[in-house]
């Protein structure tokens, strides 16, 4: 935590400008852009643990290779248009495309999807089983060490830590598969240990529970966080083959979550607490180095999530929808920012204090998110293709009220979603039907 705070706090000395802090002056280097966007965009280890104790294998399914393609379509199709354009985030490029109201809905969506409530929800567990302390006192230290550092030195302070931390995560779970491999042996270990099931892509659940998460990950390509790191890089030269070393690391990482989380289910009870599957393993499995060189781990995958979410969800209300909607004095955006960062650690702390799973606050907020932003923004980088201007603001909010309202009503019913219908396929049906009368209406001679 020392050490955190100390290398954020050094890093906030060389910010001397608003880019400065905003996009730590665009001068992000190959390996510092690997290393926190690596860091940054894989804060989940709770919510793997429980999924990968649960269902296996599936979890690689689930949760990597639809992450892994999208990632790689964005690689390839968008991160250097991106960068060569120069903007700072995805409300800039809306406001480009569409006008000042269109980037108003995407900040404020922006803003509701990036508060990190389920990254404090596993810090604040983490800190809370580790201390034993009350789950709310937990909350609140966790919060305030991940985000102290922002609030002085903004992204160069966030992304000096993701490098530290891209360090200790990845040590912490290399030295756990090769205790767990050591000590039981490999996969003739597992088969015998653990329910067959758990070795297939769908981990005993129905086809329709994987799919609609391949659907969710259409979400990295309008991931904030992917645009925020590329428009921070030195040049564009190295986005392309810096997103395609990141899921490199994202697939190593993933194959040693999921070998511990088979491992786990192997080793654990079948009514251990699933989110804490990785952390109560390391506790009967490692001696007293060892388990605490795991448990930052786990801390550091956390936190490098945390401080990169909360610092998208401050710029987002702080400069995207409240310093663009009055005088726009670029040095006034770093103060915008901080007041604004302590309105999205707020919300956060209460949402991470009212939830209970980790998955189910990625499957709520990725279903409402996509049909705002997916199909306005992937088609604002063409002319020809764009969304129809005049009808782009009434579609995000249709669609996102759309996919909101199908999702809530069922829980007052408390019954499944109608017809068995994933959120997210009512609100892009909502958005596309849209774009569609929108490319007919630019057709017409009244049309933008």
């Amino acid at each position: 935590m020392l050490a955190l705070i100390g290398v954020g706090l050094f890093r906030s000395r060389k910010v001397k400008a608003a880019e400065d802090f905003l996009l730590a002056g665009r001068r992000l280097s190959a390996p510092a852009f690997i290393m926190s966007l690596a860091s940054a965009w894989y804060g989940g280890i709770l919510g793997i643990s429980e999924y990968s104790f649960t269902y296996g294998l599936s979890n690689w399914f689930v949760f990597g290779l639809p992450y892994y393609l999208h990632a790689a379509l964005f690689a390839v199709f968008l991160s250097k248009r991106a960068r060569h354009s120069r903007l700072s985030s995805i409300p800039d490029k809306l406001e480009e495309s569409y006008g000042k109201n269109a980037a108003r809905v995407g900040a404020l969506t922006i803003f509701l999807t990036t508060m990190p409530a389920a990254y404090l929800l596993m810090l604040g567990k983490l800190l809370a089983w580790i201390f034993g302390w009350s789950y709310p006192t937990a909350l609140v230290a966790g919060t305030i060490l991940s985000t102290v550092y922002i609030y002085f030195g903004g992204l160069r302070s966030v992304t000096g830590t993701d490098t530290l931390q891209f360090v200790l995560m990845y040590a912490g779970f290399v030295m756990m598969v090769i205790v767990l491999y050591n000590n039981f042996g490999g996969l003739e270990f597992l088969r015998a240990h653990v329910p067959r099931e758990l070795f297939t892509p769908l981990g005993g659940q129905a086809f329709s529970a994987v799919f609609v998460w391949y659907i969710i990950a259409s979400t990295t390509l309008v991931e904030p966080l992917f645009y925020e790191r590329v428009y921070a890089a030195k040049s564009e030269k190295i986005v392309l083959p810096g997103i395609l070393f990141c899921i490199l690391f994202w697939a190593i990482f993933d194959f040693m979550t999921t070998t511990t989380g088979l491992y786990a289910r192997a080793l654990l009870p079948a009514d251990t607490e699933k989110a804490l599957a990785f952390p109560l393993l390391a506790q009967q499995l490692l001696p007293g180095a060892a388990f605490g060189l795991f448990f930052v781990a786990l801390l550091a995958t956390v936190m490098s999530t945390i401080d990169s979410y909360s610092f998208l969800a401050a710029t987002a209300l702080g400069r995207d929808l409240i310093w663009r909607s009055g005088k726009r004095n670029e040095q006034k955006v770093p103060t915008f920012i901080r007041r604004s960062l302590f309105a999205a650690t707020a919300c956060a702390f209460l949402l991470a204090l009212a939830s209970e799973s980790v998955v189910s606050v990625w499957h709520g907020v990725g279903s409402v998110a996509a049909p705002v932003l997916l199909i306005p923004m992937l088609s604002a980088w063409s002319s020809r293709l764009a969304f129809a201007r005049r009808l782009v603001v009434p579609a995000m909010i249709s669609a996102g009220l759309a996919a909101l309202i199908w999702r809530i009503v069922p829980v007052f019913g408390d019954c499944g979603y109608f017809f068995g219908i994933e959120p997210i396929y009512i609100g892009l049906s909502v958005s596309l039907a849209f774009y569609l009368i929108g490319l007919r209406w630019n057709r017409l001679p009244m049309a933008d």
